[in-house]
């Protein structure tokens, strides 16, 4: 009778994971594909089909609309997909050709490979139907996204008569992976942009992150791969000329090396040598019309390949208010002067990657800055806990804001589940930090807690830190000190699918900042939000009413000459936000707020514009006015931005980014040409200028041009 009970309950286990985790079967095969975006080759007729796939949105659970059969095979050296979406010609959206630009309003395949079997972390590629690619890392369980990440793989892609064909080939060198196992999770979706479709397999539903990696599938029998030595070494030479008005012309000629290793398949180190970073997008200018530094996200690739693994507390939760609050190291610390300049970087060394549970992140960084210390280092470790919590610990020593030593350290907690209440998401977070700085003493430490519900239906926070009036991360980012503050969010989102509308969205957030010494409130934010809808056309539309409080202990320098004099100051502002549908050849963003501000009044206007005149060529703008009445008189900042872009292939593209903002009375220009002549091996031209206007016209201050040649050698 046991063995029967026995025997019964492993049948019942075994049918119970089969249905809840679908299964794809690894096939390996010997000769690999060519990678040309048709999918004709007998190969794809061994490879292992996936057919069956259910939609996300606007139908929840029901079945995709359009045919789509995803195809898995390997061999020793590489991973290969191949994808077939049917679907009429004239209705697919593709208007992007580039590699990494956002194929958010374009058709589009995803892949999340979850290559360690861990349900938190994965690698993400897409696919246009142009042959646009993209990739990123996913942390987090789906909720942190690493959209900056470049991997070396190969993806082509092509429209036909039916519809669109892509091919995908993932080098196993590009990927971390435990070499024991030999399963991976694995998730396809597909995008309908002109249905507002996402089409997922295995099913997801709407309570889970849209790059969720709890609920992927199985890929099955992955046996005998390599990464070969593991060796990638990456030499470049730049050459080029700094011009400045007035001063005499600087030619520019140097060079440098890149090298990555693979310790094990999971363990990576890195090694760069006279880094450049000639080919990074510049910032988007901002003016800051607040008493608090501006965040400015990091788009350096040696800083931005592995990131996930530096990440401490509520950093990781993109959508949290104060995610940007509390940041115990930050990379633009390291290279970059405060006004993002850049600092030129001697030699960095990095190790990330996995052992186990453990999850490794150390770094060291040696600058070329002329004041202050010029070595950085930090050490970040966690430790798995169950399926989707954590443990871990931080330690960073430098200090990028002052000639003083100093050392911080910290802890955090992470306890989530996917799987509340059957599959809605919940977290909790507990952290604590301080800081070690010589000669300052006492009121050094930070801690804080934060519970998320973060489901379709009910999106709930709250959460409550501390940062004290000593507190320095030297190599991070903490815009305020001194400061206790409780914050939370409630927003409720049914879906009637009806009278034109997928979603209507409603409910408010609050926070309430408090000075830590004497519990004076310093600042207050209620935030209502009586209507949002998302409609089935494809345009958002949303009303929201503030309600702001702020105390002044000093006069506040606003802009330019007018001062905010201290004291106590309350008011009431409306915003209104409209966005459309950005499967159209013309597309836009729009805001417009307006209510009291301080002593005055404050009207804000956000336009932005683009239109795909055509295939290969992409015209963009935006504007940001923000009209400010005070009792001293009235002033005006503005920013205007242009981009113009030409993509002759997905290899071969030219951009183009004119910005001007009236606090520095300046034009920032920046083009670059990119010519990837395969993964890794790539040719680069920017031009970056200034232009001042000291009187009654505009003349180039400064200008710097830079050719890069950049070559990768695989062992």
């Amino acid at each position: 009778m046991k063995k029967i009970i026995l025997t019964t309950s492993v049948i019942v286990f075994t049918l119970n994971t089969l249905l809840a985790q679908k299964v794809i079967k690894a096939i390996r095969i010997e000769t690999p594909p060519e990678i040309d975006g048709f999918v004709n080759e007998e190969v794809w007729n061994q490879a292992f089909a996936v057919d069956e796939f259910y939609q996300r949105e606007p139908n929840e659970g029901e079945a995709v609309t359009e045919k789509t059969i995803f195809y898995t095979c390997y061999d020793e050296n590489n991973i290969y997909f191949a994808v077939k979406c049917w679907d009429d010609p004239d209705k697919i959206t593709a208007k992007e050709m580039a590699r990494d630009v956002s194929l958010g309003n374009d058709d589009r395949i995803q892949i999340i490979l979850d290559t360690y079997l861990d349900r938190r972390n994965g690698y993400w590629f897409q696919v246009g139907p142009r042959g646009s690619i993209g990739d990123a890392i996913v942390s987090e369980n789906g909720a942190a996204f690493n959209k900056q990440w470049d991997g070396l793989w190969e993806g082509k892609a092509k429209i036909l008569d039916y519809g669109w064909e892509a091919e995908l080939a993932i080098p196993f060198k590009t990927l971390g992976f435990d070499k024991n196992n030999t399963q991976w999770g694995i998730k396809f979706i597909r995008n309908i942009v002109n249905k507002l479709e996402t089409d997922y397999w295995p099913e997801a539903n709407l309570n889970t992150h849209k790059f969720q990696v709890s609920d992927a599938g199985i890929l099955d029998g992955l046996e005998n791969i390599t990464q070969g030595i593991g060796l990638d070494i990456s030499p470049y030479i730049v050459t080029g000329l700094d011009t400045k008005k007035g001063e005499k012309s600087d030619p520019k000629l140097t060079g440098g090396v890149d090298l990555f290793y693979q310790i094990t398949p999971s363990l990576k180190s890195s090694l760069t040598i006279n880094t450049d970073f000639a080919e990074t997008e510049v910032d988007d200018r901002q003016i800051n019309l607040t008493r608090f530094s501006l965040h400015f996200p990091e788009k350096r690739d040696f800083f931005l390949d592995g990131a996930n693994y530096f990440q401490f507390g509520i950093e990781g939760d993109r959508e949290s208010p104060v995610a940007q609050k509390i940041i115990p190291f930050f990379s633009r610390r390291m290279g970059l002067d405060e006004n993002g300049s850049p600092i030129p970087i001697n030699v960095g060394a990095k190790l990330t990657g996995q052992v186990d549970n453990w999850n490794i992140g150390l770094m060291h960084i040696n600058d070329d800055r002329e004041t202050g210390t010029n070595n950085f280092s930090v050490a970040r470790v966690t430790r798995n806990l169950g399926k989707q919590s954590s443990v871990g610990v931080i330690g960073t020593y430098g200090n990028s804001m002052g000639g003083e030593t100093n050392l911080l350290t910290g802890a955090d907690l992470k306890l989530s589940t996917s799987t509340f209440q059957g599959n809605k998401n919940v977290s909790f977070f507990l952290f604590g930090l301080k800081s070690n700085t010589k000669d300052v003493e006492d009121a050094d430490a930070t801690w804080g807690a934060q519970f998320v519900y973060p489901n379709d239906l009910i999106k709930t926070r709250l959460g409550y830190h501390e940062i004290g009036k000593n507190f320095i991360a030297g190599m991070g980012f903490i815009p305020r000190t001194n400061i206790r503050e409780t914050y939370g969010e409630l927003e409720i989102g049914p879906r009637p699918n009806k009278w034109g509308i997928m979603q209507i969205q409603f409910g408010g957030e609050f926070s309430y900042i408090t000075n830590l010494e004497t519990n004076d409130p310093e600042t207050r934010e209620f935030k209502i939000k009586p209507l949002g809808l998302r409609f089935l056309s494809g345009e958002e539309l949303s009303y929201s009413l503030i309600n702001q409080y702020e105390m002044l202990t000093e006069d506040f320098n606003i802009f330019e000459d007018f001062v905010i004099p201290q004291g106590n100051y309350e008011w009431w502002y409306h915003i209104f936000e409209l966005e459309t549908k950005g499967a159209r050849n013309i597309w836009g963003e729009a805001s417009y707020g307006f209510g009291d501000f301080y002593t005055g009044y404050r009207k804000d206007i956000v336009l932005e514009a683009n239109w795909k005149v055509a295939v290969p060529f992409f015209v963009g703008g935006a504007i940001t006015r923000n009209d400010v009445d005070l009792p001293d008189g009235n002033f005006t900042a503005n920013i205007y931005q242009v981009n113009a872009n030409i993509l002759f292939s997905p290899d071969i593209t030219l951009y183009n980014y004119l910005q001007y903002d009236n606090a520095s009375k300046s034009i920032g220009w920046q083009s670059r040409f990119q010519w990837i002549l395969k993964p890794g091996n790539e040719i680069i031209l920017a031009w970056n200028s200034n232009f001042l206007k000291p009187a009654e016209k505009f003349f180039m201050d400064e200008s710097a041009i830079r050719l890069k040649l950049k070559y990768n050698i695989r062992f």
